[in-house]
């Protein structure tokens, strides 16, 4: 009967004994048999429970195989050159490879098995268990070697800090943290790089993102910083931000906007373009398109965007309250709830950086050392930008094909959008900064220009009220509280259809005027002053000769 042996959870098949060691070959991982000189450290155990029966035809052709190995006894297993040369002379005559009939032949004297077992569950070390939970799971990220010495310092040393003669194996160690698939637990990640980044990045992703709704009408909305700088009129290099609204059944990016700001009139903005005539829009920015390239106008009924605070913030709130749109805020770290629009943007900024690279792209080298000064290639305005924009949407909506066969822009023809009909100037002006003023007797004074209302139903003097203001048009203003009612400016301002840059511009030119002016005026009263005290000294001189 066949003796058995077990070290650290491994079971081992005793092949040939030899004065006080014995040859040895793994039952649980079959491979070449070695010879062990002392076997104090290996426990006799019981067999395996066998798993005999009649041989089958593919079983008895891999028997024949193996024989001529079988039939050389301890040759074979004690002689590793031998049992190679024997193999070459099987594998030439049978038109296979000795790999193969090695391996057959291991599996074979420690099994008794000539096809693969099934897989035995494998045995627990408690040790082994405690060194990767309490050293690998952690955040000081030790490597395995690391943690593998810790236990040993902590279990297979006595008092005087001495290794115990009989302990594990790296190799063992590592054998089992494989074999348990703990490289492959989310735990291990959890606790070597925290939860926030298992959350963000390795959480699983189940089902298609465009199955998640079945007609268009459910936008999911994101921003980012592009990955280029531009500059801004005054020549000063800037990194622009990118808002997009896409569909969720169909893929179509439906809104977009470019801008410096990055707060709730930039959501407000992106979805006004959302309702806008995209062919109207294109043109305005020196861009001719037909219809079916950019299919959609309307405010959605659903948007879908994270728990950033320009989107869950107060003007989104009003968006909804007035015109029934629901808001879904996704949870943090869950990217992939809004997968789409996270999709898009690396399609839209893969499409351009190739080409402008040189002009400002920043590329995964920036901020390293010897790294180029990118904001130093900044060569586009913000409209070049946004023309180059439109380019790669009108390509991502109308020539880029689905799985389906389809391209975005097709699916949304084909389909039956369900869109809120809103006037895109009501979005226009809900998208406006706003700025709070009290109403007094002259009037509302914001941005230090004073507007009075066209209409004073429902205003009481002292009442502090909510307007919008279009930076680039400083002759009126709107209340937001009253149905965006407009308030023009007071006559004798100099700030008709002037923009909030250039009134800022000509104020500062005329402060600094003003301070050239004073500085005059007040020289000429000091020298006043002086004249006044000459002839008050003369006059005095006079008295008393």
């Amino acid at each position: 009967m066949s003796q058995f042996v077990e070290r650290n959870g491994e079971l081992f098949k005793v092949l040939v004994l030899e004065g006080p060691g014995a040859w040895l070959i793994s039952h649980d991982s079959p491979a070449s048999p070695f010879f062990v000189g002392d076997m104090d450290a290996y426990q006799h155990t019981l067999p395996p429970s066998a798993q005999g029966g009649e041989l089958s035809a593919a079983g008895q052709k891999r028997l024949e195989l193996i024989q001529p190995l079988l039939d050389a006894g301890d040759a074979a297993v004690m002689d590793k050159q031998y049992r190679l040369n024997v193999a070459k002379d099987i594998a030439e005559r049978y038109s296979t490879t000795h790999r193969t009939v090695l391996k057959l032949f291991y599996r074979y004297l420690a099994t008794g098995q000539l096809l693969s077992p099934k897989a035995r569950a494998p045995s627990t070390n408690p040790d082994f268990d405690w060194a990767i939970r309490t050293f690998y799971f952690s955040a000081k990220k030790l490597s395995l070697r690391s943690a593998y010495e810790m236990m040993l310092l902590q279990r297979y040393t006595d008092f005087e800090g001495n290794l115990a003669p009989i302990h594990p194996s790296f190799g063992s160690f590592r054998a089992y943290f494989y074999s348990r698939n703990y490289h492959k637990s989310p735990r291990k990640i959890i606790a070597r790089d925290g939860l926030t980044h298992f959350q963000r990045n390795c959480q699983p992703a189940f089902g298609s993102a465009s199955e998640w709704r079945k007609s268009p009408g459910s936008y999911q909305m994101d921003a980012t910083e592009a990955d280029i700088y531009l500059l801004s009129p005054g020549g000063e290099p800037f990194r622009p931000y990118i808002y997009l609204a896409v569909d969720s059944a169909t893929q179509l990016i439906a809104g977009a906007w470019a801008g410096v700001t990055c707060d709730e009139s930039a959501v407000m903005r992106c979805l006004e373009n959302a309702c806008r005539d995209k062919v109207e829009w294109c043109e305005q920015h020196g861009v001719v398109i037909d219809p079916e390239q950019w299919p959609s106008h309307g405010l959605p009924y659903e948007v879908i965007t994270d728990k950033g605070r320009e989107f869950c913030g107060a003007r989104m709130q009003e968006l909804c309250r007035r015109y029934g749109v629901e808001l879904i805020a996704q949870a943090p770290f869950r990217p992939d709830r809004k997968g789409l629009v996270e999709k898009a943007f690396n399609l839209l900024q893969e499409r351009f950086k190739p080409l402008l690279r040189g002009k400002g792209v920043i590329e995964p080298d920036a901020q390293e050392r010897w790294a180029v000064d990118y904001r130093n290639q900044a060569t586009l305005t913000l409209e070049d930008f946004i023309q180059v924009l439109i380019h790669c949407i009108v390509y991502l909506n109308s020539g880029r094909t689905l799985s389906s066969g389809c391209t975005p822009a097709q699916l949304w023809q084909s389909s039956t959008p369900q869109l809120l009909d809103v006037d895109a100037n009501s979005l226009y002006l809900m998208s406006l900064p706003r700025a709070a003023a009290k109403l007094t007797r002259k009037g509302l004074r914001v941005n230090g220009i004073l507007y009075v209302p066209t209409d004073m139903d429902g205003l009481f003097l002292a009442d502090t009220c909510s307007l919008s203001y279009d930076p680039a048009n400083l002759s009126r203003v709107y209340l937001a509280e009253h149905d965006f009612r407009p308030c023009m400016a007071a006559p004798g301002q100099g700030v008709e259809e002037q923009s909030l840059s250039d009134y800022q511009a000509t104020q500062e030119g005329r402060r600094a005027m003003l301070r050239e002016a004073e500085g005059v005026a007040t020289s000429a009263s000091i020298n006043c002053l002086r004249a006044i005290q000459g002839v008050i000294e003369r006059a005095s001189e006079e008295v008393h000769i």
